[in-house]
């Protein structure tokens, strides 16, 4: 499909709109929900940075008899495509060396954090003061985290959303949890503070509830004026005048788009503005609206836009005889490598059972007490 465009976008009204204290006001009664900061919980905790066990991973590393051979057959096994950013084998192989000795470091930390932990959850009685006092009593260091909610977790601590379950899980009955692995460290961590939810006071977000009005209203004027455009646009398509002169007479912006197609994946010059894919998008309209008419406008998150569909373009025969071949043998390469990775994904399974890369990830815990955390 040919289609040109006249997006009407939020930004381009921000400077017109005027917002005053009672109607910031206003909006953020109307918004209250959009404004609720969510139950948050901050955890003291000790961590085990990765990095100190690099001695003890390089020593268990030099252990390992055959290096170089389990290297090549985790390679062969996760196929040549897996590393799509490395330029030759040998530094997919380093990758994959990095990640050996990545997991051995963490394993050699669980190690140890275990050892802590199962320390902390046997002391009587069960209090979260207890990970703090035996952190100093050891000489390690107590930290605590910055509050953080369920849905973004810790902004301070590189760990995954097991880390902000497994918080959110505390309690006074059970106030510990660990050890758990993060990118970089591994955590035994007790609970600090409980932080219920609450709506700020205006003041305090003031700034972001102005901003989020005005854009509000910007928005709103985007797609009046694009609702008022849309029948300028018909009528002057009535009159047999082009888009692309209609657009210009009223001085709104006209983007003329790369041809696309049902199978078209991207259109990133679009896709800024509206959904590719989904119900309602660029593809569903365009094809659905016939050549040398404009589709209804169409309101967007950020305003919205007007498709003006030029042409239905033929298939282009003589590229697609020409494509053909080589699309026939990618495909067949593709299902060849496809059933050389499964097999020798297999093979490799039987070969790396006894090394660190083959074994389980190291269990959070080693005893009843910590289990249940």
């Amino acid at each position: 499909m040919a289609t040109e465009v006249a997006f009407f976008s939020a930004t381009n009204y921000l400077p017109t709109v005027t917002a005053t204290p009672e109607a910031v006001s206003q909006f953020c009664t109307n918004h209250l929900p959009n404004y609720r900061i969510p139950e948050r919980v901050q955890v003291s905790y000790v961590e085990y940075v990765l990095t100190n066990f690099l001695a003890d991973a390089n020593a268990e590393m030099a252990k390992m008899t055959n290096i170089d051979e389990r290297l090549e057959a985790v390679y062969q096994q996760r196929g040549t495509n897996y590393y799509k950013e490395v330029k030759s084998p040998q530094e997919a192989k380093e990758k994959i060396r990095e990640e050996m000795r990545k997991e051995l470091m963490t394993m050699a930390a669980a190690k140890q954090a275990n050892v802590f932990a199962n320390e902390v959850f046997d002391k009587e009685p069960t209090r979260p003061e207890n990970l703090a006092a035996l952190a100093k009593q050891k000489g390690l260091t107590g930290k605590v985290s910055a509050p953080f909610d369920r849905e973004e977790g810790p902004k301070d601590l590189h760990v995954n959303a097991d880390f902000t379950k497994k918080a959110f899980g505390l309690s006074s009955n059970e106030p510990f949890a660990g050890p758990l692995v993060g990118e970089e460290s591994v955590y035994v961590i007790a609970m600090d503070k409980r932080i219920p939810s609450e709506i700020p006071a205006l003041d305090q977000i003031r700034d972001r509830v102005t901003a989020d009005y005005k854009y509000d209203q910007a928005r709103s004027l985007a797609r009046q004026a694009g609702q008022a455009f849309y029948t300028t646009v018909t009528n002057g398509l009535g009159q047999g005048e082009t888009f692309s002169n209609i657009c210009a007479e009223a001085k709104v912006q006209m983007t003329e788009l790369p041809a696309f197609s049902l199978s078209t994946r991207t259109l990133p010059v679009a896709e800024d503005h509206l959904n590719l894919n989904s119900r309602g998008g660029l593809k569903e309209i365009a094809f659905s609206t016939p050549p040398g008419k404009a589709a209804n406008f169409q309101p967007t998150l950020e305003g919205g836009a007007i498709i003006y569909v030029k042409a239905k373009l033929p298939m282009d025969q003589a590229k697609m005889s020409a494509d053909l071949p080589g699309f026939v043998e990618s495909v067949r390469q593709s299902r060849q490598s496809e059933a050389f990775n499964e097999w020798f994904r297999r093979q490799a399974e039987r070969g790396l059972q006894d090394t660190p890369l083959g074994r389980p990830k190291p269990a959070p815990n080693m005893s009843s007490k910590t289990a249940k955390s």
